[in-house]
């Protein structure tokens, strides 16, 4: 019961970045420590940050159904091991990006916790 909390949480959060992106990408753009000045700029923050995240969001939500949990779970920690590449290869160690991937981790911590991370680990074998 608590892990099911665990994973709406983190949905729901999910969800909450994703109509921030979507509503306010100028705001979104500025949380991440990056700039929408332009029309295009503007539409791809609310195409990846709100457009992506949301349906990432609603569908576990919706149905409650683990594997769609560890789905959006899989698809922070994917971010989380972006950004930390980032911190490697780009030189890019500062607060802002240590603090983001601790952000994206947790979320994926949320959203695996119980029965999703159970489904992962079972289609690995």
């Amino acid at each position: 019961m608590t892990t099911d909390l665990f994973n709406l949480g983190g949905a729901v959060g999910t969800l909450l970045m994703g109509l921030l992106g979507l509503v306010l990408p100028r705001t979104a753009a500025r949380f991440v420590g990056l700039q929408a000045l332009t029309p295009a700029g503007r539409s791809e923050f609310r195409a990846t940050y709100g457009g992506l995240w949301i349906p990432l969001a609603l569908l576990p939500i919706l149905t409650r159904d683990p594997m769609l949990f560890a789905v959006s779970g899989l698809c922070w920690a994917g971010a989380a091991l972006g950004r930390a590449a980032s911190i490697v290869l780009d030189d890019a160690c500062d607060t802002r990006n240590l603090m983001a991937v601790g952000f994206e981790l947790a979320f994926a911590i949320l959203l695996l916790a119980g029965s999703p991370g159970r489904a992962v680990l079972a289609l690995m074998g």
